[in-house]
């Protein structure tokens, strides 16, 4: 893969019609998702490079099962290090004793405001929180985290795999790459709780449960999926660009199938050539005639800042330059007889 790209952008996605809040390219080369241990290639290094980080990444359990399945294959299994990925500015801090409940941005924010010139952050924030409310920042920060954690894991513990031969399994199956998997309502709304205060895994699972048949394929799957991409989880734009493709908004689809290949999700490209292929026959109606969907799709996306990402990694879309056409000598000169 070749990863000599232009700085990362900002792109306001079109999804279902509908125009996103701008969001930044995401390369999926965080050490939140690649394990400690992770080897690389017949050497088996540890990855160091860009471009061996974004190949590094551990897939994301969905069940119990799906641990169990780790075991077996002599895999290590991935869920206590990824259950740990927390965007700490969304966290809820609970002051003991003062009925205080505020976001951690909220406190920083405030911390950083009566702290004097040059203070270094974390000190601002430990001074602040035991002059404020008695208590360490640091004790609060651990304390949230773990409460989180710990819901998490409860929440993971209904998550079950459908079973092969359920209609429900085969629907999934031709949308979807991951195995299909099932959960009540109930764990779906923890999930979506826990989304909102950074814990990233559930960001990821609340937008696979509800864009898939467990939580009947809801649209409010996208904001989830694009949290969890916010915060460089390396499956969550596939998952979206799946879901989208499933909803027949080709469109939507390729722009998220092309933030995740240049992410670093190879799997992608299979999509994103479904996508091409699907509207390649169906026709419409454009300013100079008529013209296939698939055409539409590619010259919206080149209008809209994605030419860069096309150019490398799918070459064989790239336009051909224009022929030099060879005009004969009679129509140089003209007939003048």
């Amino acid at each position: 893969m070749n990863i000599k790209s232009p700085s990362l952008q900002e792109f306001t996605l079109v999804i279902l019609g509908k125009d996103r809040l701008p969001i930044r390219q995401k390369i999926f080369d965080s050490q939140d998702f690649i394990l400690p241990i992770a080897q690389i290639g017949s050497s088996r290094n540890i990855p160091k490079t860009r471009k061996e980080k974004m190949g590094a990444w551990a897939t994301t359990p969905l069940s119990e099962e799906d641990r169990v399945i780790c075991g077996l294959m002599h895999q290590k299994d991935p869920f206590d290090y990824l259950a740990k990925v927390i965007d700490t500015f969304q966290l809820t801090l609970s002051i003991p004793d003062k009925g205080i409940k505020a976001k951690v941005k909220a406190f920083r924010e405030a911390a950083l405001k009566v702290a004097p010139k040059g203070t270094k952050i974390n000190v601002a924030f430990e001074t602040y929180m035991k002059e404020q409310y008695g208590h360490s920042y640091t004790d609060l920060i651990n304390d949230a985290r773990n409460k989180v954690i710990a819901r998490f894991n409860d929440a993971f513990a209904e998550n079950l795999n459908h079973d092969r031969m359920n209609d429900e399994y085969r629907a999934d199956e031709k949308i979807f790459l991951h195995r299909p998997v099932w959960t009540s309502n109930d764990t779906i709304n923890e999930y979506k709780l826990l989304a909102k205060q950074g814990h990233v895994y559930s960001q990821y699972l609340a937008g696979v449960f509800l864009a898939s048949n467990a939580g009947g394929y809801k649209t409010e799957c996208i904001e989830y999926l694009l949290m969890a991409y916010e915060n460089k989880h390396p499956e969550a734009m596939r998952v979206l660009a799946e879901f989208l493709h499933f909803k027949e908004d080709y469109y939507g689809a390729a722009q998220c199938d092309l933030l995740s290949i240049h992410g670093g999700d190879d799997y992608s490209k299979k999509i994103f050539r479904e996508v091409l292929g699907n509207t390649s026959e169906l026709i419409v109606q454009v300013s100079h005639g008529l013209a296939p969907i698939s055409y539409v799709i590619m010259e919206t996306l080149r209008a809209n800042r994605f030419n860069s990402i096309l150019m490398e990694h799918f070459s064989e879309f790239n336009p051909a330059p224009l022929p030099e056409i060879y005009t004969p000598d009679f129509i140089q000169r003209g007939n003048h007889e």
